[in-house]
């Protein structure tokens, strides 16, 4: 007979569940407990011990719990649908994704399941699958702001982006302080290109929650991208604070330290991030370009680059071997972009490196086999470029061939996987048969092409632009072309052709390519002049008999044993300047490059106050008028500039180069060939001072420097217009194809 003083199990459970719906954890634990003492069947105490223990992160003991609950009664939606939620935090997506659905069959109207159902399908990349399960969720309750902001995400990673902020403004009428629909509305802004509008969603994400770690995180990723490194780096640390196990937050912060030059904390950053997570392949990637310094401070950190990305390299691939099926989607996210900046022959590298990306890309994108189209009187040229705005790759390499292309012989799809526009990316659409303005996800590329179907796929500038890298790394046509936008090989071994100039390239230059390489006529490329105005420089006053010598390409290009050159320089001409032009970002490596040439003109005895000036960061027309103030132009011996000796010959200046043996520091010399003025072409490091300093004292009389600048202005008209390229271009397009498709 009962004692009536002891409750029953119905009334202990009861009470139970006031105290776990109250948070009161540790006194429902006891009392569920309880009940399963006198009735260790007792299916609804197993099921809500189950949930309490899911709550409270011991996943393990949750899925055993209401595992037991189900067997004692399997006809209540409820546990599978919170077995389901327990599965999914233990990652076992599969099995979460089955107990949501038997869930939904005993009760086809069981909403959350159908929410919950979602977010694995999302997770699982099954996204439209995912939307539709938030779509039943939203007719039934058009107010749930979660549905609305997990579509929203969706939509997002389909690259359907305009339709994702509009289920985010859903999310946010329905719950006006949803922080995380804000957030995520930013991620989208900042992939459209509108950082401003990005920043200020995160901002207002924190300001309805002050310690929301991914609205700070993605805070960090855009002021990254605006090149506001102190600010990135201070939104990350302030995301990690919050959480430090935050495996993105660090992979992103490692990211930012090595834009800031901090290579050593990089690797830390993205160490951190893969102890966290070891499947995180962005920051495997991470680790590998962080082994090349952004900067090099000294000539053994520049001269061991190349053994560190070896070894990062080789790093990589065990990473890859240990976990198949990781790396692919990820691949283009990092890449060794700097490499190239360092002076070694890094062919055989960069072929290691495209080994490793292409192959993880192919499995796991699976691009449909390359078809062969329908015979056509013209052939279809897909140019995939993130850079069809102004910017050097547009101007100097394709924009000449889009105006001047044979359309009878090609139809032109250009494919702009960036978000920048400008009135060129306007120019640019009007100018070709098809135009495809990104950003896309890398499956709606890979969607693009395949409805495309095109002969030849042409990369101008492979190395700056995530989805042209992931792209790049597949085989989706027939013919595969690369140029120099980054001047040196793809390493990628699904690229046929590397483009460059006759111009350009050294006699035994083909052994720098794992592509074949094509000598065009000239340097290449056929260019336009601007007719850009140069706007005054507001110049420093110029002592009597100064001599003013132009460094005016990114600091980060100038290797530490070249410092020595400008050292030599100051010595044989006295009274002279060396003018660095501080990049728009990366601005602190100009500081470092000041400072690490301070030192060496210091060893030599020299003042370096009475040596070297920097200038800010100057629009185009300023920066010709900067031009116009200097008097003589030292290209960069390690890595030469096309773009800036290009504007100094148009301006009259008088340009010394030192050709190397790679593409990368031959590109000055093969302009000056192109518009026949060769004096300042060496080939030794001796004559590169010799000839600065004769140029110097030529420039110091005024009536004959004059008369040099009008002349070497006049011949620089040479170097545009070149026709010739855009003809051999089209027969080499041509004969690959006919070779590739019989």
């Amino acid at each position: 007979m009962r004692n009536d003083a002891s409750p029953s199990v119905h009334e202990l459970l009861v009470v139970a569940m006031r105290h776990h719906q109250g948070g009161r954890f540790i006194e429902a634990e006891r009392l569920y407990a309880q009940i399963l003492q006198s009735d260790p069947r007792h299916a609804d105490a197993l099921h809500l011990l189950g949930v309490l223990a899911h709550q409270t992160g011991r996943h393990d003991a949750a899925a055993v719990l209401i595992g037991k609950a189900i067997l004692e009664n399997a006809r209540v939606p409820a546990f599978h649908n919170n077995l389901g939620n327990t599965l999914k935090a233990q990652g076992r997506l599969h099995d979460a994704d089955a107990a949501y659905q038997r869930a939904l069959a005993l009760k086809p109207d069981y909403f959350d399941a159908y929410y919950n159902l979602g977010l694995i399908r999302q997770a699982q990349d099954r996204l439209d699958e995912a939307i539709a399960c938030y779509e039943k969720v939203l007719a039934h309750n058009p107010d749930h702001a979660e549905a609305h902001n997990n579509r929203g995400n969706a939509l997002q990673a389909q690259g359907k982006f305009e339709p994702a902020l509009a289920a985010y403004g859903q999310a946010l009428r329905c719950k006006p302080n949803f922080a995380d629909a804000h957030s995520n509305a930013g991620n989208v802004l900042r992939a459209l290109g509108n950082a401003d509008a990005a920043i200020d969603r995160y901002t207002r994400a924190l300001a309805h929650q002050a310690k929301h770690s991914e609205a700070l995180h993605n805070l960090g990723i855009v002021l990254l991208e605006q090149g506001r490194l102190e600010e990135a780096a201070a939104a990350s640390r302030r995301a990690l604070a919050l959480k430090p196990n935050y495996a993105a937050a660090h992979c992103a912060f490692g990211n930012t330290l090595t834009e800031q030059g901090n290579a050593a904390a990089a690797v830390a950053s993205f160490r951190r991030a893969l102890e966290l997570d070891q499947d995180f392949a962005e920051a495997a990637l991470g680790l590998m370009t962080a082994a090349v310094p952004v900067y090099a401070d000294t000539v053994a950190e520049s001269l061991a680059a190349a053994d560190n990305f070896s070894r990062a390299l080789d790093e990589l691939k065990a990473w890859d071997g240990a976990r198949p099926g990781r790396l692919g989607k990820a691949v283009g996210s990092h890449q060794p972009f700097y490499l190239a900046y360092r002076p070694a022959d890094i062919g055989a590298l960069l072929a290691r490196y495209g080994d490793v990306v292409s192959a993880a890309a192919a499995a796991h994108w699976r691009p449909s086999p390359v078809g062969r189209r329908a015979p056509s009187a013209r052939l279809r040229l897909g140019i995939v470029s993130g850079q069809v705005r102004q910017h050097p790759a547009w101007e100097v390499i394709l924009r000449g061939i889009v105006a001047h292309i044979d359309r009878q012989r090609f139809e032109i799809h250009l494919y702009h996987t960036g978000a920048l526009k400008d009135a060129e990316t306007e120019w640019a659409r009007n100018h070709v048969d098809r135009f495809v303005q990104g950003p896309k996800p890398v499956k709606e590329w890979l969607d693009e092409f395949h409805h495309d179907q095109p002969d030849i796929l042409f990369y101008p500038e492979l190395g700056m632009d995530p989805a042209a890298c992931a792209l790049a790394a597949l085989r989706l046509a027939p013919v595969q072309v690369a140029s120099w936008g980054h001047p040196v090989t793809t390493g990628l071994p699904n690229i046929d052709i590397y483009l460059s100039g006759e111009l350009i390239e050294g006699p035994q230059a083909a052994q720098h390519y794992r592509e074949r390489l094509v000598r065009l006529p000239g340097t290449g490329v056929c260019t336009e002049s601007s007719g850009l105005r140069a706007e005054p420089w507001a110049a420093q006053l110029r002592l009597p008999n100064v001599v003013r010598f132009a460094i005016c390409q990114q600091p980060i290009k100038f290797d530490p044993m070249d410092d020595g050159l400008l050292v030599r320089i100051a010595k044989e001409v006295g009274a002279c300047e060396f003018w660095l032009a501080s990049p728009l970002k990366l601005q602190w490596a100009a500081a470092r490059l000041q400072h690490r040439l301070a030192a060496a003109f210091r060893d030599a005895g020299l003042d370096p106050d009475a040596h070297l000036r920097v200038t800010p960061w100057l629009p185009r027309g300023q920066f010709l008028g900067f031009l116009d103030e200097m008097d003589v132009y030292l290209d960069c011996p390690a890595f030469s500039g096309y773009t800036t000796a290009w504007q100094a010959v148009h301006r009259g200046m008088p340009v010394v180069t030192l050709e190397g043996n790679f593409l990368r520091q031959r590109l000055a010399a093969g302009l000056l060939r192109q518009i026949g003025i060769t004096e300042g072409i060496v080939s030794s490091r001796e004559a590169y001072v010799e000839t600065a300093v004769h140029f110097a004292q030529r420039c110091r009389k005024p009536k004959a420097r004059a008369r040099w600048r009008e002349s070497t202005s006049a011949a620089a008209a040479s170097a545009d217009g070149n026709l010739a390229a855009v003809r051999s271009l089209e027969r080499t397009l041509i004969a690959a194809v006919q070779i590739r498709t019989g």
